[in-house]
């Protein structure tokens, strides 16, 4: 595994709630980690009473018991009562400030896949952070979306807009020539013009991920499609009538087809994804977000940790957008019990799921908001170590 998975960070979680990120001490010479019970991320079992050895931010050793003997000089930290994982990886954000760099890093999230951003500042800032420039989590970006249209409400800004076959190719080779490290395609794309990006993307080796509507997951799976973002696809290869752009575009995800998936459909479309090995990022958080009223969403709390810019934007999101979302209230409430549905079903079948945020979503904080996915997962029945594995091991190996 690459360094993303490598234990230059780890994360001391205390008393179930509250949790120390030991990258602070990254430039100091040693340091010695005595007692906590390991969770290294691959499934095992944990181990009670390790001891961890780190110089320069590096893991060097790893001891059951207490037979590493204390360097010198080494500063010890007491882990008894806690709990040491490795740094977490957030499927899908969209990194659009540096400045919410620090953000990730507090809250033990060592690595980010880009979901779309403006190309050149992605790439630049994912380059920095990789040179030791400034200090931020490492980054997988997919630079510009790939669609038919500009859709309002941000994404706007950064899309690649492409209406001929030639169009296609040539964006997706744009963002190989400039090292991007994913494609991504967007919400009203056709399917002719997927296919070809799917085409372009593997004479790459570019995997795809995929914010769909236009086209359902059951096509795009048998295309190609690496990874479902919001788990968007689903609902609509589920639908008997296929009738499902019923919103519009600026409705990135809708609560009207859900409602009308059919169950006994769920079976033969989880088997798919399964077979053609395509991940899906569920981003429970934003679903359960469409839930709450705008207090509740206001209440989630931690928005002090926020620019002001966002805190601004995230208001205003709450006066503009929200009346919207509240009209289709019971409709989410049932998008996200049968989104719920379903994951378990593709998770029993041996499906791939990835803990994914999108943050910074309104009132969706860096970091905390990956915590919140993986409670929101167990709640949706993962186990606890499934879920550690959804943010751990299992990006990981999809990244390569």
């Amino acid at each position: 595994m690459k360094k993303y998975f490598a234990w230059s960070v780890l994360i001391l979680i205390l008393a179930g709630a509250f949790f120390l990120s030991v990258f602070f001490f990254k430039d100091r010479a040693t340091l010695l980690i005595r007692g906590g019970r390991l969770i290294d991320g691959t499934g095992r079992p944990p181990v009670e009473n390790t001891t961890l050895l780190i110089r320069g931010g590096r893991l060097v050793r790893i001891s059951s018991g207490e037979d590493i003997k204390k360097p010198f000089r080494a500063r010890t930290l007491d882990a008894r009562g806690k709990t040491i994982i490795p740094g977490l990886i957030d499927m899908h954000v969209h990194l659009i400030d540096p400045s919410l760099c620090p953000l990730f890093l507090y809250h033990g999230i060592t690595a980010v896949r880009d979901m779309g951003n403006n190309l050149n500042f992605i790439i630049g800032l994912r380059d920095r952070i990789e040179k030791g420039e400034i200090e931020g989590p490492t980054i997988f970006a997919s630079g510009y979306l790939i669609n038919d249209r500009k859709i309002p409400y941000g994404a706007g800004e950064y899309t690649a807009v492409v209406k001929t076959p030639a169009q296609a190719r040539r964006a997706v080779a744009v963002m190989a020539r400039r090292k991007a490290d994913w494609i991504k395609v967007y919400i009203t794309l056709p399917q002719k013009l997927l296919r070809e990006v799917l085409i372009e993307a593997a004479k790459f080796r570019l995997p795809v991920a995929g914010h769909l509507r236009r086209v359902d997951a059951e096509k795009a799976a048998s295309w190609g499609i690496k990874t479902l973002e919001h788990a968007t696809g689903i609902a609509e290869a589920l639908l008997g009538d296929k009738i499902f752009q019923d919103v519009p575009p600026s409705w990135t995800i809708s609560p009207l087809v859900w409602p009308r998936a059919d169950r006994e459909k769920f079976d033969a479309l989880a088997e798919l994804l399964v077979d053609r090995g395509v991940a899906v990022i569920p981003n429970l958080t934003l679903y359960h977000s469409f839930c709450l009223s705008p207090e509740e969403l206001q209440a989630r709390g931690h928005t002090e940790l926020m620019p002001d810019d966002f805190k601004k934007g995230w208001l205003n999101y709450t006066h503009r957008k929200f009346p919207d979302i509240a009209r289709y209230h019971q409709e989410w409430i049932i998008t996200k019990t049968r989104l719920e549905e379903f994951l378990r079903l593709f998770h029993d079948k041996g499906g791939i799921m990835l803990a994914g945020t999108d943050t910074p979503w309104p009132y969706l904080v860096p970091g905390i908001s990956l915590h919140e996915e993986l409670e929101l997962l167990v709640a949706a029945g993962l186990s606890p170590m499934e879920a550690i594995l959804s943010a751990t091991l299992r990006p990981a190996e999809i990244l390569g």
